[in-house]
């Protein structure tokens, strides 16, 4: 994560938080495993309902293509496949008006291919051995 977040990579981690082992009679969401990706350089958004699982995970989509930075959108994993409740499901026109075609493009152009080997870091690693050239 601190790689990701340190490339400007844009990614969305959707995490559904369960309880982990603290108390095994607990159903409900313990999120101190997503709290401690706090210093990772990640962005966090949380969920409280279906609905906002949803519209929140397009939200991160267009916010992390626009930003450049990562980000952890986390809900509560029980509550939302348990729960029985009807949501409003985006339009796919809604889906493309909030996430930019050129973003989209410059996305895909800064990802690695055999033909362009480089990538952009601040120091030489043994995965990455050149330097990319920022436009």
């Amino acid at each position: 994560m601190f790689k990701i977040a340190a490339e400007l990579t844009p990614s969305v981690f959707h995490v559904s938080a369960r309880t982990v082992a603290a108390q095994a009679l607990s159903i409900f969401g313990d999120h101190s495993d997503v709290m401690a990706t706090r210093t990772t350089g990640f962005g966090l958004i949380a969920s409280g309902s279906i609905q906002e699982v949803h519209d929140f995970a397009l939200i991160a989509q267009a916010a992390t293509l626009e930003a450049r930075v990562p980000f952890v959108h986390f809900f509560d994993g029980f509550r939302t496949s348990h729960e029985v409740q009807k949501i409003e499901i985006l339009p796919d026109d809604t889906m493309r008006a909030m996430i930019a075609d050129e973003l989209v493009l410059q996305h895909r152009a800064r990802a690695l291919s055999p033909i362009t080997r480089s990538c952009a870091v601040r120091r030489r690693t043994p995965t990455c051995s050149s330097r990319r050239v920022r436009r």
